[in-house]
């Protein structure tokens, strides 16, 4: 059975040694949200507790109780990392997984300083999927999953062994915006950076970045109850990929990886797309499919209030926009079926010359995650060539946008320009064999799994009234009968095709 790890960035968690299994115990047990939310209720109070009887009612100063909290048996009580950290490890086992927990204050000293990290590389290199859960500080991470990732970096061996691991984050802010989704962002970010495999929550809470959750004070962390949602989302989403991976060392493609290039930013001559075919004719086991989507008039969304503008099979196109010579029109069904879609940007200091439909396309790309995540479970790899001085930040825009699409995220590859020259260009083919080995696993597990245990998603419009009145004049059966059944229909048909199983 895969293992997602999670660990605790949190200067208070209420677990450790035997408490940490005796959690994952319980949550191993839970058998509905229901006993899950009063579960995570219950502890978050004894935590208050834990906090009143250190020292806070009679106002001893933060160093005293701190001190005093971790005398206690580390058995009972979550802080809200915690809390957050067990919806999602919950959601991981409804699909299937083992779990496991690490509190990073035992391993890691209030200056930085290790110990035991032995004990703590041996239960990272024991997993199969990674969870961070950090308290936000100034939008960003905690120090203590700085150190985490710092001891990562320096050991090849569990760099080597998260390479092509899935990860994802739930975050807990002292307000709505504390700053949880640039924490979430920042840490995907970093791992992704380290060869990992970047996820957010999944469709039921309309896949953003991981689970962001409201707690101001010790213990308000359970009462968040949609951040606990997307908590368990994140657990599931995380839990999916694990499962996924696992199916695909059973599996292979033995078909063509089927590859989608967007060139969504390049100049008239067309630098960055002799870079793409150079990348082509570089490899084989490959079905590569060359938008050039920057040499196209991309109409701009208009923000429709039913998006889309209908139920319909997933080849059909459903924008409101019918302009006969936008690309989204004509090349609709060329979005479908995809394995590995790789956005192409150049970005350059001069802007003379330079042609984009970037922002555009991302916003028209709306209607493609509206219809029910088209593109769940697909890799996403931007392929940015950046001249030096640039400061476009284009693969962090292409990240932050294209996760929301229920995707996979992959390490990008970035050409860099002095000059005119391509500074790294013989590096590029040797990173881009690597990229596509690692896709046809993944294209493998997403395909087998289909087979297996289909995953059924719909878009579920939060904070879009309009939307969601008349996302309602249709009954989930039917939803069901006109996309999904289709889709599913289509995929398992191709799943047994290009894997070659009967079922």
């Amino acid at each position: 059975m895969p293992k997602v790890l999670a660990v605790s960035a949190s200067l208070r968690n209420a677990r450790w040694g035997k408490g940490v299994d005796k959690l994952l115990d319980r949550i191993r047990s839970i058998e509905n949200e229901d006993e899950l939310l009063r579960f995570v209720a219950d502890e978050a109070q004894v935590h208050y507790k834990h906090f009143l009887d250190a020292g806070r009612k009679e106002g001893l100063p933060f160093e005293t109780i701190y001190r005093n909290l971790r005398k206690t048996a580390g058995d009972r009580g979550l802080c809200n990392s915690e809390v957050g950290m067990t919806a999602a490890l919950w959601g991981a086992v409804q699909k299937g997984c083992d779990i496991d927990y690490v509190p990073l204050s035992s391993f890691f000293s209030p200056k930085g300083e290790g110990r035991e990290l032995d004990a703590l590389k041996a239960k990272i290199m024991e997993a199969d999927g990674l969870l961070l859960c950090t308290p936000v500080y100034f939008g960003d991470r905690s120090s203590l999953a700085s150190d985490l990732i710092e001891f990562i970096r320096k050991d090849m061996e569990l760099m080597h062994h998260l390479r092509g691991k899935p990860m994802a984050g739930v975050v807990v802010g002292a307000k709505r915006n504390g700053g949880q989704e640039t924490t979430l962002i920042y840490q995907l970010l970093e791992m992704v950076g380290i060869g990992m495999l970047g996820l957010g929550n999944d469709t039921e809470t309309t896949s953003q970045y991981g689970g962001t959750i409201v707690a101001g004070d010790v213990g308000e962390g359970s009462k968040d109850e949609y951040g606990l949602r997307t908590a368990i989302g994140t657990g599931r989403r995380i839990g999916r990929i694990v499962v996924e991976c696992a199916l695909a060392q059973g599996v292979q493609l033995i078909d063509d990886l089927r590859v989608a290039f967007w060139i969504l930013q390049d100049t008239e001559d067309g630098f960055a797309m002799r870079q793409v075919e150079r990348l082509v004719r570089s490899a084989e086991g490959m079905d590569a499919d060359i938008l050039e989507l920057h040499r196209h008039p991309v109409t701009r969304c208009m923000a429709c209030d039913i998006c889309p503008t209908s139920v319909g099979p997933d080849k059909e196109y459903r924008c409101m926009i019918k302009v006969q010579d936008d690309p989204l029109h004509r090349y609709h069904e060329r979005f479908l079926d995809r394995d590995l879609i790789v956005p192409v940007v150049l970005s350059t200091q001069n802007r003379a010359g330079l042609r984009t439909v970037y922002q555009r396309f991302i916003e028209r790309t709306r209607y493609l995650r509206r219809g029910d995540y088209l593109f769940t479970d697909v890799a996403i790899m931007p392929l940015v060539f950046e001249e030096l001085g640039a400061s476009e930040n284009m693969s962090m825009r292409i990240y932050t946008s294209l996760i929301r699409h229920h995707t996979v995220l992959l390490r990008p590859i970035i050409g860099y320009i002095h000059r005119g020259t391509l500074l790294n260009e013989d590096e590029l083919p040797e990173r881009w064999t690597e990229v596509l080995e690692q896709c046809r696993g993944l294209a493998a597990g997403r395909l087998f799994a289909l087979l297996k245990c289909p995953n059924v998603v719909s878009y579920n419009p939060v904070g879009y009234i309009l939307s969601a009145a008349k996302d309602r004049e249709l009954s989930v059966q039917e939803r069901r009968r006109i996309i999904q059944e289709d889709r599913l229909y289509r995929q398992r048909e191709a799943a047994q095709r290009r894997l070659g199983i009967e079922v």
